[in-house]
């Protein structure tokens, strides 16, 4: 939740650096005196309201991974503040996540601070003056380095319903960096790009500006291929990667002011149980406990693809039917999912399915069918569970071969085999994922706390 906040601060402070960037001229346009002439102009700019989008589109032998960002920013030069407001999606191995999220982000004391709504939950996140300033520094610079390498288009083009200029040509990994580094350069490292490896790429970037008032209409960096080259060797392949702001209104903007209830509830939620990331942050703890032996019924199978869940006393085999989930003693949480929400056809959604204490499963629910169906209606296709929602003890989830929560890894392993992918990591734990046959969707994937050793979570999946 940090990097994401992080993530849209830049992206604003980014939109009010653009506005800095560019300006008019009366003599002929060249890319040049565009962007030489972008600081007068834009001196007297108050206030910005854009759009920012951002997709990343990746595959490789076992998944698909789709990550988006829509966002609607404001900001206002005096005082220094921006607001945003849009969806964070994410579709991975058949689920598909949309996160609608909202942020502030203002000086409070002195402090640029962040108050960012996800899931229902606002957090506070004070941010360095000193390390924001400089971003916005080193892009007006290297801005204004690379005009040389700009070319400008012979005719006009249409943005928001009006003429501008175009300028097309290539910025570096660092000018890049400084607009969506925080969440990007995480999200790549584990396939081995890291910041200095991203500074040395080479971006196609298009910019254009409004005619009438030679100001930013649009920035789009395209992607695609420099990642594409990189991620070659590790199998994956990329398919689309983008970052596409376009600058909608200027001037128009009133006092941005962070809701009352942002500031009550976020002082109740210390930003350490999602800073993961801090190096001044206490080492991660996690509170699973080991589990008591399993009392397992005979028809819970011993592999994994077996694809059976015990609930409670009863074991259902996937996919099955929200009937099977609600006869074992789960029932669909309709504050979350209403019981008649519309699933279209072929498409998945996410619901939980809790027991009268609480205790709750999260459940993938799909629409085999042809036409548009209640999520009630819908085939269960795959079942998680976690450490945190199963702190009551009330509800008992028991997967293949005996396996729950709080089980060891060594006796995951030992249940389950060896696992077809993996990722190891010291501070916050390994995660192992298994696939199944091609003929149908078929995963099990489980993750394991560094310092317990002991199973947290652990997901099975069979869309046939």
């Amino acid at each position: 939740m940090r990097k994401q906040s992080e993530k849209i601060m830049a992206v604003g402070l980014a939109g009010v650096m653009t506005a800095v960037l560019l300006a008019g001229c009366a003599t002929k346009a060249t890319p040049e005196n565009l962007l030489r002439d972008m600081e007068k102009n834009s001196d007297e700019v108050e206030s910005t309201l854009m759009n920012f989008k951002m997709n990343m589109a990746m595959s490789d032998d076992s998944d698909d991974v789709n990550f988006g960002m829509d966002m609607d920013l404001e900001a206002t030069k005096e005082p220094e503040a921006s607001h945003g407001k849009g969806t964070v999606s994410m579709n991975m191995m058949g689920m598909n996540f949309d996160v609608p999220t909202e942020m502030y982000s203002v000086i409070e004391d002195d402090e640029y601070v962040t108050y960012t709504l996800m899931e229902d939950m606002w957090t506070r996140e004070v941010s360095d003056e000193e390390d924001v300033t400089g971003e916005m520094d080193s892009m007006a610079e290297s801005m204004a380095e690379y005009a040389d390498q700009f070319t400008l288009a012979e005719e006009l083009v249409t943005v928001n319903d009006q003429e501008c200029f175009e300028l097309t040509g290539e910025l570096d990994g660092d000018i890049f960096g400084e607009i969506i580094q925080p969440d990007l350069i995480d999200s790549l490292t584990g396939y081995g790009i890291d910041e200095d490896l991203m500074s040395d790429m080479v971006f196609p970037c298009t910019i254009d500006i409004y005619r009438d008032s030679i100001l930013p209409a649009r920035v789009y960096f395209d992607m695609a291929d420099a990642f594409a080259s990189l991620l070659q060797d590790a199998g994956v392949t990329v398919s689309e990667c983008y970052v596409d702001v376009t600058f909608m209104e200027y001037d128009s903007v009133g006092e941005i002011t962070v809701p009352e209830e942002a500031v009550s509830e976020a002082a109740n939620t210390t930003n350490d149980e999602f800073d993961l990331s801090s190096g001044d942050s206490e080492p991660y703890e996690s509170n699973v406990t080991p589990a008591e032996p399993a009392e397992t019924n005979d028809a819970l199978g011993d592999s994994w693809d077996s694809y059976t869940v015990q609930i409670n006393d009863t074991v259902v085999t996937l996919p099955c039917t929200a009937a099977e989930l609600e006869a074992a003693g789960v029932k669909l949480d309709s504050e979350y999912t209403p019981e008649d929400y519309v699933v279209n056809a072929g498409d998945y959604e996410l619901a939980w399915f809790e027991d009268t204490s609480g205790d709750s499963i999260m459940v993938g629910m799909i629409n085999t069918g042809s036409e548009p169906a209640a999520i009630k209606d819908c085939q269960v296709g795959s079942i998680s569970a976690d450490a945190w929602n199963l702190t009551n003890g009330s509800l008992k989830v028991i997967f293949p071969g005996g396996i729950q929560i709080g089980s060891t890894e060594a006796d995951l392993l030992a249940a389950y085999g060896e696992p077809d992918d993996s990722y190891e990591d010291e501070e916050y734990g390994n995660s192992y994922f298994w696939y199944g046959d091609e003929a149908y969707i078929s995963s099990c994937n489980a993750s394991v706390t560094a310092d317990t050793g002991l199973v947290d979570s652990i997901s099975l999946d069979c869309e046939r």
